[in-house]
């Protein structure tokens, strides 16, 4: 009986991991920086996995795909 609930709960456990996995994976905001206090119009930059995006103070966003992983930027 105990070998079964060890069993459950360490792949109920796993699997919460993959979701989470998946998860960040698929985030778009792994890093992000506030551009409030300069005069650029952008207030939000952020940098995921797979893109980067501005956020404009009149509401638009702008995204742009990376296309090699060996020329992503630095982030600060």
């Amino acid at each position: 009986m105990a070998a079964t609930l060890c069993q459950v709960m360490g792949f109920i456990l796993s699997l919460i991991g993959v979701i989470g996995m998946i998860v960040a994976t698929a985030m778009d905001s792994w890093a992000t920086q506030d551009r409030q206090d300069t005069i650029i119009t952008s207030i939000y930059m952020t940098y995921g996995l797979w893109n980067s995006c501005v956020r404009q103070s009149a509401g638009m966003t702008e995204c742009r795909p990376y296309f090699t992983i060996l020329g992503l930027p630095v982030v600060d």
